[in-house]
């Protein structure tokens, strides 16, 4: 069988009809997806994509695919994620039908300085930030539930790519010239992305020795030699010269958490999505409870891409935000936040929130401006229809930008996502609550891997990276194939806007044309140019003919992603 790839932007060809309606002819304005009938892999990068393809051809499974990619894009994508973060996976499983979550995110020392932390500022370094690393424990949880092959031919292509080099790509090119600043302020990260005091050229030979020989270590060792020994003490010793409180007991001691998926069933589908320590989960069942999730959705009338359209999908993206900041919160340390998760989609609520959202009124989320950042995100189907999604992360650009020397790993900064009273006060004192640092606590995410069924079975998976637009972009996304039919790679590609908490106004991409942001003008809305470029979304389909499915995928042009299906 033929694999077919993508992984050339195309996102500068031209936009026909300004995007008024997305049918026949403006989706000639896409390439279409790749297509295959056993299995596919969409990524961010390449050379992710296709170590996790060849791993599914030698008969790995769709956790094997996903374990194999996170660990590539965590030595040729760095800027956005890494074996130092954390994140989520979604998990269905063919032979039972079920579908698990797991919950891999970072979490906070149990001597945390939440005083440190609110006092960081803009100070490039981020040591107080370090949250205690969970991506090596749950890339093993995965390996080892739902896994066919060895721990140690998982681990295998990563620390390859670490130790024999791999080509700088677009993507890792342009974050190092936006974080030449950043990037100064930590002589091992400058080290390899600021060769001779210059970003890294697209196109430049990377070698990562010292993590090449620490996934080597991890293939032999897994989780134990990560947060146990020697690795955990050169970790801890780093985090501590930077002003974390990281300890050994808090590697020793860190626990992947099973959760169960935030779901709802609307217009017939059923759509299971991330729950809480994410609110990303939350503010797309919102989207969906509100508008629908079929082609009857009232949607459609405007046109996808149209100036009403993306108005509408604004406002309830800001009911969604006001939402989130009110209720989201670690589920661990806050009892009701399943509960109010519950009500927020409940009927009664969601028939309130459509009273609130107009056709020419613009109206003000009330939220905080949290500073989420840098993610990766990998969608996987396999041969036997089991089907993966999974984000992780380092949060900002580079995380915290500290990296150890001994083991080369890059460390997060994802306690910068926890909701720091002298960012609320001035507010609203209810607001982020729930999110506040607390010893032990996982901040809330706007991750959101999300798998959508019908008739039992699955027919999308999607997730993304780009901090607080991950919620926002999979929502528009999901939307433009459940409404409008459009083809995956049309999904994640399109023009997107983005609302955000007190940000004023609404973000749109470059490539929107002046008669949908004069629309949006004339409907109260302030359009800008978004000006973040990090922001990429993974999408799979299927399309089910008796017990055979066409399987569609598509990666983001905007990280230059790859998919690729056979």
């Amino acid at each position: 069988m033929r694999t077919f790839v993508v992984s050339r932007s195309f996102f500068t060809l031209p936009l026909l009809l300004g995007l008024h309606a997305i049918p026949s002819a403006a989706r000639a304005a896409y390439p279409v997806a790749v297509q295959g009938h056993r299995m596919a892999v969409a990524t961010d990068h390449e050379d992710a994509t296709a170590a996790a393809m060849s791993i599914l051809r030698s008969g790995g499974s769709a956790a094997d695919a996903a374990i194999v990619a996170a660990l590539a894009l965590g030595v040729v994508n760095p800027s956005a994620s890494g074996i130092g973060g954390g994140g989520f996976a979604m998990i269905y499983d063919a032979k039972t039908k079920s579908v698990k979550v797991i919950d891999f995110r970072e979490c906070a020392p149990k001597a945390l300085d939440a005083d440190a932390l609110a006092a960081l500022g803009d100070k490039p370094l981020r040591g107080a930030a370090i949250g205690v690393p969970g991506e090596v424990a749950g890339l093993e949880w995965l390996s080892r539930h739902y896994g066919r092959k060895p721990w140690k031919a998982l681990v295998a292509p990563a620390a390859n790519l670490a130790t024999r080099g791999f080509l700088t790509q677009r993507h890792l090119a342009r974050m190092a010239r936006e974080g030449k600043t950043l990037i100064e302020a930590s002589p091992a990260l400058a080290a390899s992305f600021l060769p001779h005091g210059e970003p890294v050229a697209y196109g430049a030979r990377i070698k990562r020795h010292a993590l090449g020989k620490t996934l080597e270590a991890l293939a032999r060792g897994g989780t134990k030699a990560f947060y146990h020994g020697a690795i955990a003490e050169a970790l801890v010793a780093t985090a501590a010269r930077n002003g974390s409180r990281l300890s050994l007991t808090d590697l020793a001691s860190y626990a992947v958490k099973e959760r169960t998926p935030l779901s709802a069933t609307i217009d017939g589908k059923t759509i299971y999505t991330m729950p809480a320590p994410s609110a990303g989960g939350l503010m797309l069942l919102e989207v969906l409870s509100v508008f629908g999730a079929s082609a009857a959705s009232p949607m459609v009338k405007h046109g996808y891409g149209s100036s009403a359209y993306f108005h509408l999908m604004a406002e309830a993206l800001r009911g969604a935000f006001a939402d989130r900041a009110l209720a989201a919160g670690d589920p661990d340390f806050e009892p009701n936040v399943n509960a109010d998760y519950a009500r927020m989609i409940a009927p009664a609520q969601i028939d309130r929130r459509k009273l609130q959202i107009a056709p020419f009124r613009t109206t003000a989320a009330e939220d905080w401006v949290p500073v989420e950042g840098g993610t990766s995100h990998v969608t996987v189907v396999d041969a036997v229809g089991n089907v993966v999604s999974l984000t992780t992360t380092v949060n900002d650009l580079f995380g915290s930008r500290i990296v150890d020397e001994k083991t080369g790993i890059l460390l997060n900064n994802e306690l910068d996502d926890f909701s720091l009273p002298n960012k609320l006060t001035a507010i609203d004192p209810r607001l982020g609550v729930r999110n506040r640092p607390r010893a032990g606590a996982r901040p809330v995410s706007s991750m959101t891997p999300t798998i959508v069924f019908e008739g039992g079975r699955p027919v999308l998976a999607i997730g993304g990276s780009g901090g607080l637009r991950i919620a926002t972009g999979v929502a528009q996304a999901v939307a433009a194939r459940l409404w409008f039919g459009c083809d995956p790679l049309a999904c994640v590609s399109a023009p997107r806007v983005h609302v955000q908490g007190l940000l004023p106004g609404i973000a749109v991409d470059a490539e929107l044309p002046d008669d949908v942001r004069g629309g949006l003008i004339l409907r109260g809305e302030t359009p800008r140019v978004d000006p973040v470029s990090h922001t990429a979304l993974e999408m799979i389909t299927l399309d089910w003919q008796g017990d055979d499915a066409t399987i569609r995928a598509a990666a983001d042009p905007r990280k230059y992603g790859v998919a690729a299906a056979e």
